[in-house]
């Protein structure tokens, strides 16, 4: 076949019509122009139908990867990138060609030649990505967009359209700058996904680094620099006095498989909030099997709502130098094999009493856990001077304990910076208790996490048994309802505000008395 594009492009038809006929699970749609315009997007289809193809799909596939030079077989519909020598070159080597061998062509491939040469939009379209991007950009519906490196916005925004999956291949991430923006506007029905560049069946946590935003809202950290950015490079750096500054908008998105170690001991989260102030919307976001953390945010007041963590690495949300923002409506699944905490939460390491001090508010929150699983958690650590509000909460299956407090405690307990009412803490520890944390194991100055969750006047409710079925452990098709009924729930109404759902009198996640659900429609889980 080498040196013949006639029988190329045969075999390219070939492969395609298999495709619509179902032949290769896994590959549901390919667009035959665009697997003659752009080797790239072909190069992408083979290595699919070589990972989800059977035998003869796989063969067709080597045969056509044999004879492919990684060349247009068409001519590109915008050569003006090219100097005048090198597009005459292109229009004789690649767009003649069709011409010149029309007549071969059609006994081949019949009406289908003819529908190539009219088509003019390119659905499912694969876009490398390695430029940073300088000017405000928009990724289309019905193209896939393949990061090869870490991408900086830069001085720009950057807006995703419903339905664009985003794939990021080993190395890369998505970093926004202090002065850009990211508008990640995808739908119920079709969710914006970024996810690992491997072939399904063979992803996994790290593959790819993930996503950073960074804004000019307070945090108590001089020079803040993100992890992962080279110290020095002004693109890493965040932080300042908008506290109603906006990072953009993600909404209707997955994150799948991020966090790639950036050197030893520093990986990227699947979702880092630097400096984003109460403008920056997050809501319907999905971090799933992330290798670090879920989702973490350093200072800032970004609110988050309608969010899923999903089989983190490490912790599912984290916190640093004065988050201050709020969060209604989460759920947290550990896996059994993996991860740390829930939730950790730090104000800051170098000075615990650092203003603004890092005290988030929480509502309606569930945290599964893995019960006596291969890797035991902890629901909440909470240290180095963090406060926080936590109310209508369910944690659940945590083995080694629901809370545990480190650091000074007392003083945060005493002026309210710290509270914790109206949770319901069920299956947890040993009997409901944590570890014994007297003599050399005391990290709070004697200060019992026991006494203070079951202080009566916190109206926090603790359950032998588990408060979810056990369908909200299953790693592939969870369901996290609640077995409490709603009468037995001793919750609190949120407070009156543009962000709360002042009507979520529950405890958990989900309403108990609703047939439907949030995460209903753009939420997955899937495994490798």
């Amino acid at each position: 076949m080498s040196g013949q594009p006639s029988m190329l492009v045969e075999k390219l038809w070939q492969l395609k019509r298999r495709i619509d006929k179902g032949a290769c699970p896994g590959v549901e749609f390919v667009h035959l122009n665009s697997l003659l315009r752009e080797p790239g997007y072909r190069a992408d289809v083979l290595r699919r139908v070589e990972s989800h193809g059977g035998p003869e799909m796989q063969a067709l596939a080597r045969e056509i990867q044999a004879a492919d030079h990684g060349e247009p077989l068409m001519a590109r519909s915008n050569p003006s990138a090219l100097g005048q020598g090198d597009r005459d070159t292109d229009q004789d080597s690649n767009r003649s060609w069709l011409r010149r061998r029309s007549t071969t062509l059609i006994p081949v491939v019949g009406v289908a030649v003819a529908a190539i040469a009219g088509f003019t939009a390119f659905e499912n379209r694969a876009i490398r990505v390695s430029d940073d991007i300088v000017e405000n950009t928009v990724w289309e519906s019905g193209n896939r967009y393949i990061l090869e490196k870490i991408v900086f916005v830069d001085g720009a925004n950057l807006t995703i359209e419903p339905g664009v999956t985003i794939e990021g291949e080993n190395g890369s991430a998505l970093i926004v700058t202090r002065d850009s923006r990211l508008y990640a506007r995808g739908q119920a029905e079709a969710p914006v996904v970024f996810t690992s560049s491997q072939p399904e069946g063979k992803r996994h946590r790290g593959d790819w680094g993930g996503v950073v935003l960074l804004g000019d809202a307070p945090v108590n950290q001089p020079n803040a620099s993100i992890e992962g950015v080279p110290e020095g490079d002004r693109r890493g750096q965040f932080g300042g006095t908008n506290a109603n500054g906006s990072c953009g908008l993600v909404e209707y998105t997955r994150i799948e498989y991020a966090g790639f170690e950036v050197y030893k001991d520093n990986e990227l989260n699947g979702l880092t909030l630097g400096g984003c102030g109460s403008g920056t919307i997050i809501r319907n976001v999905q971090v799933h099997r992330a290798l670090d953390d879920g989702i973490e945010m350093f200072g800032g007041t970004v609110d988050l709502k309608n969010i899923v963590i999903s089989g983190a690495g490490d912790d599912s949300i984290d916190w640093d130098w004065g988050w201050t923002g709020r969060v209604q409506f989460a759920v947290i699944q550990q896996h059994p094999d993996v991860g740390d905490n829930a939730f950790e939460g730090d104000n800051n390491g170098n000075n615990h009493s650092a203003r603004p001090r890092s005290e988030p508010t929480f509502y309606n929150v569930t945290l599964v856990g893995a019960g006596q699983s291969e890797k035991q958690h902890r629901g909440m650590v909470l240290r180095e001077g963090s406060g926080g509000h936590f109310h209508n909460m369910i944690i659940d299956s945590y083995a080694i304990e629901a809370v545990d407090t480190r650091d000074e405690v007392l003083s945060l307990t005493s002026a309210e910076t710290l509270t914790f009412s109206h949770n319901l803490l069920a299956n947890t520890g040993r009997l409901g208790r944590g570890p014994d944390e007297s003599g050399d194991n005391d990290d709070d100055f004697g200060f019992s996490e026991n006494d203070w969750l079951r202080n009566p006047a916190f109206n926090n409710t603790i359950r032998m048994d588990g408060a979810l079925h056990s369908t909200a452990r299953d790693l592939y098709a969870p369901s996290f309802e609640t077995r409490v009924q709603m009468r037995q729930m001793q919750a609190v109404k949120p407070p009156q505000s543009e962000f709360f759902d002042e009507s979520a009198v529950f405890q958990g996640a989900l309403n108990p008395l609703s047939r439907t659900s949030w995460l209903d429609g753009w939420t997955a889980f899937p495994g490798a």
